[in-house]
């Protein structure tokens, strides 16, 4: 289906447009690569980056943006001041210049400190990048004395010398990065501060002079010193040099950035041999086209990566490319997503040896960067002035917000998010968990302050991530988009109580968790109050401790409305001493949550023994394993005494009862059960003790989880996406009605498993939702028994739709065997999309019909005369025979045929292969299957 554009190698010797400039230095570049003289430094080794001693670094960096170069979306000026010289504009409108300049000298003093890199180096972090504008090292063009000439600033090197000193402190490396080059380097205008109204970067010789001659100066300034990580000669070029992309996306050749980036690293040659230098393609530094082979030793390929899935395919052509020039590979940027997402893209980058740079540490609002700056009043009224043109404030009022954004910067004075780092260094390597903070029982839980891991070990939610460079949708990880970067929906709270945090868990949905690890005072019996607000009261919860169920499932009542708060209470939930992991599960979501206070109740001894919960086992569906409070005396069970298993509410045979641990007794049955069936349980007896003494309490139908695996009961329709198995085919959006997504980007052999459950053997009308650009394809369905073996197929060949997402309905015919088995779908010839398969009322062979006459073919295989026998005085002369091939294809069909030609029919003439014979009388249909062979 749709393919990559590929990652080609060239030059600009191939290239008729290059100048005799730009060949001389490329010749010299490719045949004349200089000494390198990096033994103390960061450098290349093949395909790695090494340090000093050849030990392979993986950078783990953090990314300072915003500092020194503005971006819109840092600030939530976008929507009306992209670009810095924007916002600066803005600025000047409302305080004038000399306060704008005041300003900034805050901003630029305040927003980077040497606690920020004490801090990254004590997460674990190794390096850093620091974003540049040129601005602040040199005058743009239009503001030189002498055109031509560099007036040099102090400004930016002062500051980077600074933060170099406090990196050398801490023994990490610092990468330079020119984020903003003269003239800018991108039509995304925030990220280069490109003004359109002045000649680009790639428009302007003058600012490619200015470029080169700022890495010259900068690599003489930082030529020894070793925590100088390297240069990032251009950032995130996205420019049209020759296609119809305006962010380069297409480019083939990429000959200016190519010819320019070999100027720049020629002159940082001349004065520095020892770093290392890193290449950004164009398109946001990801098309590598034209830029290699190297033309320098000492040189790395960097990429970045956004919201896209965390596969070996999402980075497979940046494999093949390091492969291919033999060049290390570091992702020089990466972020603006959720926790999960930075886990398994860290994992993923780490696995395959390639170090990362993170982005940004710090910015004004959102949830996903470390350290996060407070919004006010003041700043919030300047935003609205600056949006909608009314209510300027004045000039003393405008400063005093900005100089409290500037203060706002520092780290004591922004929202720490603690769960961000240790995301991106902890849990890569882990799936333990640890607490947020330290909960005591008793005493109050926020529910927002569970365990610090990855979802499903620490909390478990079903929307955990944003891919919309894949799917092409926006995901929100975390609805409510405050407080933590996880993907529990957190909003700030309308609880008013004094324990009250702040904010509350919402947006729950059926099967979501939450875990806390609590320091529980002694071994007793606790009331958990569980503070809460739900528009309906449908809404169900339940409490685990360390893997095991401590409470009943307990439905909350309506409180009226999602900003009405209220207690509810668990009464008596054991907990034993010392540190526990306690989980809040959403049976039924639609809730929200806002703490949880433990309060000692009473003495263990003095607790109710109480059933509260129970589930079938997960294969055979012949056992009911229920949870109690207490461990049970197994000396006072009995087979069945005083228990009552009723499946669909009919009561089933209970063969036997035992003690399996965890205060867990397991019932097994004489008989089975089905994933649709509905089991209860009940108790009326005083037989069974706990081994403190304590009678079970009674119960009645008690409600038993069916964990038996969801099948499909055919006949339904099968959503494609919703298989068990999956080997090879991709989601994607469809637009479809009905919407949902379907599989794609099919290749041979691929194929998707489902399990479903057939109530009769039958012929099923089968219906295939299905999409194709140019190519026909073919589709096969068999159906599997539990050991593999195939019992039907059926080949279906998909049409040419004319788009993609063209959708039409193929319809086909297929045996299926009654009972619970699995449906592959293999695809034999692509390319297709699918959306559905649709399985219709069978013809079926019912138990009095089989009692009235089945079909019995001899000889079968044959490859002649076929004689089906059947019982005379079944027939009847209101009939009908059916040959059918196993495509379902009508191949020969006959009507009132005499008993004599029912029964012995010439198949000579078909060709060899497997057939179903149907015969139908008196509006029942009797069918078997027969094989034709060929005489040799």
């Amino acid at each position: 289906m749709k393919k990559p554009l590929p990652i080609s190698s060239g030059h600009c010797l191939k290239t008729p447009t290059c100048s005799t400039f730009s060949i001389i230095f490329t010749l010299t570049m490719l045949f004349s690569f200089p000494l390198i003289s990096n033994g103390q430094y960061l450098h290349r080794s093949g395909k790695k980056i090494v340090d000093g001693d050849g030990k392979e670094i993986i950078l783990r960096g953090m990314g300072l943006g915003g500092w020194m170069l503005q971006e819109g979306y840092m600030l939530e000026t976008s929507a009306f001041a992209n670009p810095q010289h924007e916002i600066r504009e803005r600025i000047v409108d409302v305080v004038g210049e000399a306060n704008t300049v005041e300003f900034y000298d805050a901003w630029l003093a305040n927003h980077v400190t040497e606690r920020d890199i004490d801090s990254l180096a004590a997460w674990g972090f190794n390096s850093v990048r620091l974003p540049m504008h040129y601005n602040l090292y040199t005058l743009p063009i239009e503001a030189e004395p002498v055109a031509g000439q560099n007036t040099w600033l102090t400004k930016g090197f002062e500051l980077t010398d600074k933060l170099l000193q406090w990196c050398e402190k801490n023994e990490m490396y610092l990468i330079l990065d020119l984020h903003a080059a003269p003239g800018g380097q991108g039509k995304d205008a925030g990220i280069s501060d490109y003004d359109k109204d002045k000649p680009s970067l790639w428009e302007s010789e003058a600012n490619k002079q200015k470029t080169i001659a700022l890495w010259k100066k900068l690599a003489e300034r930082y030529a020894t010193k070793k925590w100088i990580g390297g240069y990032d000669l251009i950032n995130e070029t996205n420019w049209a040099f020759t296609g119809d992309n305006i962010n380069g996306c297409n480019e083939s050749t990429n000959v200016p950035l190519r010819t320019l980036l070999i100027a720049i690293t020629n002159a940082i040659r001349e004065v520095d041999a020892n770093h290392l230098i890193f290449i950004e393609g164009n398109c946001w530094a990801n098309n590598h086209n034209g830029l290699w082979p190297r033309w320098d030793e000492n040189i790395a390929a960097s990429f970045h990566k956004y919201w896209n899935y965390n596969d070996q395919g999402s980075i497979q052509g940046l494999l093949n490319l390091r492969d291919a020039q033999d060049v290390p590979l570091w992702m020089g940027e990466s972020g603006e997503n959720s926790n999960t997402w930075f886990t398994n893209a860290i994992k993923l980058l780490e696995e395959n040896h390639i170090g990362w740079s993170w982005w940004p540490l710090k910015k004004v609002g959102g949830v996903n960067s470390s350290f996060s700056v407070e919004k006010k009043s003041g700043y919030s009224a300047l935003l609205s002035y600056w949006q909608t043109g009314s209510g300027k404030p004045s000039v003393a009022v405008a400063k005093a917000s900005l100089m409290e954004l500037a203060e706002g910067l520092k780290i004591d004075n922004t929202l720490y998010r603690k769960d961000i780092a240790d995301a991106m260094i902890r849990q890569v390597n882990t799936t333990a968990t640890i607490p947020y903070t330290h909960h005591v029982a008793p005493g109050v839980v926020p529910a927002t302050d569970f365990d610090l891991g990855r979802n499903n070990f620490a909390y478990a939610d079903k929307d955990t991530a944003n891919y919309h460079v894949a799917t092409q949708t926006y995901t929100a990880w975390n609805t409510g988009w405050a407080y933590r970067n996880d993907g529990v929906d957190i909003q700030p709270t309308d609880d008013k109580h004094a324990d009250a945090n702040g904010y509350n868990i919402g947006w729950t949905e059926d099967g979501e968790w939450m875990q806390y690890t609590i320091d529980v005072d002694s071994n007793a019996g606790y009331n958990v109050v569980i503070r809460y607000a739900a528009a309906s009261g449908n809404s169900q919860i339940q409490l685990t401790t360390n893997g095991n169920v401590s409470s009943s499932v307990i439905t909350l009542p309506s409180t009226g409305g999602y900003s009405t708060y209220q207690d509810a209470t668990i009464s008596d939930i054991i907990l034993p001493e010392g540190f526990q992991k306690i989980r809040l599960k959403f049976i039924k979501g639609g809730a929200n949550l806002s703490f949880l206070k433990f309060v000692l109740s009473k003495k263990v001894s003095d607790v109710a023994f109480l059933a509260l919960t129970g589930e079938s086992d997960n294969t055979l569906g012949n056992s009911i394993t229920l949870t109690l409070n207490k461990k049970v005396d197994a000396s006072t069970l009995t087979n069945g005494t005083g228990f009552t298993v009723k499946i669909n509410g009919n009561t089933a045979t209970i063969q036997s009862i035992t003690d399996v641990g965890n205060n867990r007794i397991k019932i097994t049955l004489d008989q089975t059960f089905t994933d649709a069936d509905n089991l209860r349980v009940s108790y009326n007896s005083d037989v069974v003790k706990s081994e403190d003494a304590k009678l079970l309490n009674h119960f009645t139908d008690l409600s038993i989880t069916n964990a038996l695996p969801f099948h499909f009961a055919i006949p339904t329709r099968i959503e494609a996406e919703r298989f068990t198995v999956n080997n090879g085919l991709q989601l994607e959006t469809t637009t479809d009605t009905g919407g949902g997504q379907n599989l794609g980007y099919t290749n041979v052999n691929d194929y998707v498993e489902y399990r479903i459950r057939v109530a009769e053997t039958g012929h099923y009308p089968l219906k295939v939702r299905v999409a194709s650009n140019g190519a026909a394809g073919k589709l096969k369905f068999t159906q599997h028994n539990s050991t593999g073996a195939e019992l039907n197929s059926v080949t279906v060949n998909m049409p040419v739709t004319g788009g993609w997402q063209s959708w039409t309905t193929v319809n086909a015919m297929m045996d299926l065997e009654a009972g619970t088995s699995i449906l592959r779908v293999s695809v034999l010839q692509p390319e297709f999309n699918l959306n559905w398969y649709e399985f219709g009322e069978p013809d079926v062979i019912s138990s009095n019909e089989e009692k009235t006459g089945s079909l019995n073919l001899f000889p079968n295989p044959t490859s002649g005369e076929l004689y089906i026998d059947f019982p005379k005085e079944a027939y009847s002369l209101k009939n009908s025979l059916i040959i059918r091939s196993i495509a379902g294809t009508s191949v020969r069909n006959l009507e009132q045929l005499s008993y004599e030609n029912f029964t012995r029919q010439n198949v000579a003439d078909l060709s060899a292969g497997l057939y179903i014979v149907e015969f139908s009388m008196n509006g029942k249909t009797f069918r078997s299957k027969v094989i034709l062979t060929k005489d040799k």
